[in-house]
């Protein structure tokens, strides 16, 4: 839908672990190769949480950093927005500890669990708070410790994730014309278990048995989630561009959702978008589901490749299925 909410980024900030591992780790104990992995994939190395960090720590440094571009202390934050897939625990909310561990206000505070999607819902649950005037100075986060919840014995996903956060601080914008030019979002329930963890909550409570039968790990549908991923990046893109009337050739950068470098590419390749206008770091984190699109952003601030005034396009797609893009003027 086309809308007009005049938010600007007066900060980002990301974080990824230290260790990095590179795809060879895997060649040594499953049956694949460096070179199976890069041509269907695109990833190289991933990072991964050392035993003593969780996603609250990745989460504070990105917090952190992004406070530290912003030039604002946590005090100045008046709402948390938290995506993730991998909260640091199953209650309270991941945003509530992390208010605690920045030494925020009593402020609202509260997770988004809408997977690899969850950056933009927060992005466009945050502008919408601004707009209504419930809140002016809004920390969103992407944050994920996937290396946690992936099983490392199944070839078809130990290969696929990493770990890392992506931060922003988004506040109202003086100028009409920056901000929020269009968004969509959705979700697909009767898809649900294409990506799911089958055992930790309600209906099947963790036992010996879910334990031993390793169902608090990923499960995924690959081809499946490929075919839906390269048909909705494309319409996603396409649709949130004509609903806000802006043409292909004025978008500065494409930010997608980091999944598979070949989704990626095929989802430009249908665009007619060079790849020199898409950012891509999949190749040096995996997939980070709900952290890729604020890690990727961070970095594109950071190098130049976007500036104040450029269009920017975010599109994701993930677990839910869920789905969401939002067209916005730096």
């Amino acid at each position: 839908m086309k809308a007009r909410w005049a938010i600007e980024f007066v900060g980002t900030g990301s974080y990824a672990p230290e260790q990095r591992v590179p795809n060879d780790h895997f060649t040594s104990y499953l049956d694949t190769s460096d070179e199976w992995i890069v041509q269907r994939t695109g990833i190289r190395e991933r990072r991964i949480v050392a035993p003593d960090q969780s996603t609250l720590a990745l989460s504070e440094a990105a917090s952190h950093a992004a406070l530290a571009e912003a030039g604002l202390t946590p005090e100045d934050i008046d709402l948390i927005i938290h995506a993730t897939a991998t909260p640091e625990h199953p209650l309270p909310s991941t945003a509530c500890e992390l208010q605690a561990t920045l030494g925020c206000r009593w402020i609202p505070a509260f997770d988004i669990a809408a997977a690899c999607s969850g950056y933009v819902y927060a992005l466009i649950n945050a502008a919408q708070f601004i707009q209504c005037g419930m809140a002016r100075t809004v920390l969103l986060l992407g944050s994920e410790s996937l290396t946690r919840i992936t099983d490392m014995e199944d070839r078809g996903t130990a290969i696929l994730f990493g770990d890392g956060a992506g931060a922003a601080i988004v506040r109202p914008s003086t100028d009409p014309e920056r901000g929020i030019l269009a968004a969509r979002w959705g979700a697909d329930g009767s898809r649900a278990k294409a990506v799911y963890v089958p055992a930790g909550g309600s209906a099947e409570p963790s036992s010996i048995r879910t334990v031993n039968e390793r169902l608090h790990y990923m499960k995924m549908q690959g081809r499946a989630i490929y075919k839906f991923a390269v048909t909705m990046m494309h319409s996603l893109v396409a649709e949130t561009l004509d609903d806000a009337g802006v043409k292909l050739d004025e978008l500065a950068l494409l930010i997608p959702h980091q999944s598979n470098l070949r989704i990626i590419e095929s989802a430009a390749q249908r665009l007619g978008l060079g790849m020199d206008r898409v950012a891509v770091n999949i190749d040096r984190y995996g997939n980070t589901s709900a952290a890729s699109i604020g890690l990727a952003l961070d970095e594109a601030r950071k190098e130049g490749r976007v500036k104040p005034g450029d269009l920017v396009m975010l599109v994701a797609f993930g677990a839910g299925l869920t789905w969401a893009s939002a067209l916005i003027r730096l």
